[in-house]
């Protein structure tokens, strides 16, 4: 008998999971045997469940949620260490990285009806100390800004919220002092920003590393020269429009195992779009380690509101009450 845990955030994409939950427990009955579905009440709780449920045979785990759910679930499978595990998820983050690289409907509704004809694909998660990463983790003066971006800014901006704060916050940027060691040797860089990428979407942009695959087996790590706010207006243009980002402002390389120590300054890091852990670092790519169950692009015009009323049922006639919520 094939057994499927549903990881759901309540609170995620402005509590729209409350449309989205029930009938993604449907789907997902149609898929396995038994499906369980668990509704997070505070951090940690995905993490737990998604570890529980791989230590204990499940064959499957899904989320819904944003990237920080995500994140959170990953965490858990990846302590458990199980690889054959079939692991899915339906976005209602602000950018959804993984899920661009994936190329994946960002519409809840769209990918819940994209499960009915999945693909499935490896992918490559990242370590950082004693935690697990599946997009980016990032240091200097643009994870310090956007981790004071407030909910009401992402509802309104979605990710345009991340580049307006990150460029005000360039007029007065600092720079910082790296040493880093990797595959490629030891080198010392003073940089306002550094970092590592597992797939080519960060924040949902596709041009700082436009060559990096989900299944690669490899860190892309950018680091960024010391640019002025001059030079950054010129290149909006031509970042926006999707052009790769020049070797003038930023030099990228690979490896699969980086150290990094911040030799000057005071700084935390943001890893998958939350606070990440603190300096030193050791990170290592984690080759093919997921298998995800990724839903099909829809075939036909559907008109999916990002933002706006699910174009659902009443949610009174397909909720239905869940004991432990």
């Amino acid at each position: 008998m094939s057994r499927c845990l549903l990881i759901v955030n309540p609170t995620a994409g402005r509590e729209r999971a409350k449309y989205y939950k029930q009938p993604l427990k449907d789907q997902l009955d149609t898929m396995y045997d038994e499906v369980e579905m668990r509704i997070t009440n505070g951090p940690g709780d995905a993490t737990d469940w998604a570890r529980e449920a791989s230590l204990t045979g499940y064959d499957a785990v899904f989320c819904m949620g944003g990237d920080g759910t995500l994140n959170e679930t990953v965490n858990g499978l990846a302590q458990a260490g199980r690889t054959s595990l079939t692991f899915g998820f339906v976005p209602l983050g602000t950018v959804n990285d993984l899920g661009r690289a994936l190329h994946m409907p960002l519409h809840p509704e769209a990918a819940i009806a994209g499960l009915k004809k999945p693909h499935y694909q490896k992918v490559d998660i990242g370590r950082v100390n004693d935690h697990y990463f599946v997009n980016t983790i990032a240091a200097g003066f643009m994870p310090e800004a956007v981790g004071a971006v407030s909910i009401e800014q992402k509802t309104r901006l979605g990710p345009l919220a991340y580049f307006l704060t990150g460029l005000k916050a360039l007029q007065n940027h600092e720079t910082y002092l790296f040493k880093i060691e990797s595959d490629n040797g030891v080198y010392i860089y003073r940089s306002p920003l550094i970092v590592l990428m597992l797939t080519d979407s960060v924040g949902s942009f596709r041009n700082i590393a436009p060559a990096a695959q989900v299944d690669d087996g490899k860190l892309w790590l950018g680091i960024f020269k010391d640019f002025t706010y001059l030079d950054l207006l010129r290149a909006i243009p031509e970042f926006m429009a999707g052009t790769p980002l020049s070797s003038e402002y930023m030099s990228l390389t690979t490896a699969t195992h980086v150290n990094i120590t911040l030799v000057e300054g005071s700084l935390t890091t943001n890893m998958d779009g939350d606070q990440g852990p603190d300096f030193p670092l050791d990170i290592e790519v984690i080759p093919s380690f997921l298998n995800v169950c990724v839903p099909s692009q829809p075939h036909h015009a559907m008109n999916f509101l990002p933002y706006g009323k699910p174009h659902l049922p009443s949610p009174k006639k397909i909720i239905k009450k869940i004991p432990h919520e």
